[in-house]
């Protein structure tokens, strides 16, 4: 009898594969980084300066969604704006101080919790300043001879011409509409609302005496100016 050998079956072995998912996390950038806007309302400045567009990319996200936002240094709401496409807005000057920073804020649409923070520094003085209503009288000083001699003196104001003996005051006025000036000599209302005043100098007086002209605009009378006269006699040369 004839044994035949044997064989032994081997069973495969099986093949064991360990699936190992990486989950990148989820990242933002925005820039610039830092920058200078002006004020919306500054003076003399390019509109184009006014405003900044901030870009920002994400990365190991579904979608490069971001959500913008601006603050302040404490967190609450910043001084400008932004748009849904990242466009900051500065705001009109007011009070804020040439200085203040504002931080822009870009958060990943698909995770909030993944931020990217740039600042903003606003710059500038804002508008001109409002013209203020100015009125100045013209001439601001002359010296005028009273029309006749005092009485007993050895002044000879009668070869002084006439036109020595009054002035014509013109008030001019600026960044007003108005036309019409209250017209005062040494405080007393003279009854004339005419941008001119023609004084005349009196009939006697004292030497060296000052008289005040005053003209104020007539719906401000806040807004002034004065002039000064002085009143003189004159002594003709050789005559006693």
């Amino acid at each position: 009898m004839i044994y035949l050998p044997t064989h032994r079956r081997r069973c495969p072995a099986r093949r064991v594969v360990h699936h190992i998912v990486c989950q990148h996390q989820v990242e933002i950038e925005v820039w610039p980084a830092n920058a200078e806007v002006y004020f919306q309302d500054e003076r003399h400045v390019d509109p184009v300066n006014t405003q900044l567009r901030f870009h920002a990319a994400v990365y190991n996200a579904p979608s490069a969604r971001v959500l913008w936002e601006v603050i302040d240094g404490a967190g609450g709401s910043g001084a400008g704006s932004m748009d849904p496409g990242g466009l900051y807005l500065a705001p009109p000057k007011g009070t804020i101080p040439s200085g203040t920073t504002d931080i822009v804020v870009a958060t990943a649409a698909d995770d909030p919790l993944r931020k990217a923070f740039a600042r903003v520094t606003l710059v500038g003085f804002g508008p001109e300043p409002a013209l203020v209503p100015k009125l100045e009288i013209f001439p601001r000083q002359t010296y005028l001879y009273y029309k006749k001699n005092q009485t007993n003196t050895k002044h000879h104001n009668e070869f002084i011409d006439v036109s020595n003996k009054m002035q014509l005051f013109r008030a001019m006025m600026r960044h007003t509409d108005s036309t019409q000036v209250k017209w005062s000599v040494n405080s007393g209302p003279v009854g004339t609302l005419e941008p001119w005043y023609l004084y005349q100098a009196p009939e006697f007086g004292t030497d060296g005496q000052q008289v005040k002209v005053e003209a104020k605009l007539s719906d401000n009378e806040d807004i002034r100016d004065e002039a000064r006269i002085v009143l003189i006699n004159y002594t003709w040369p050789g005559i006693v």
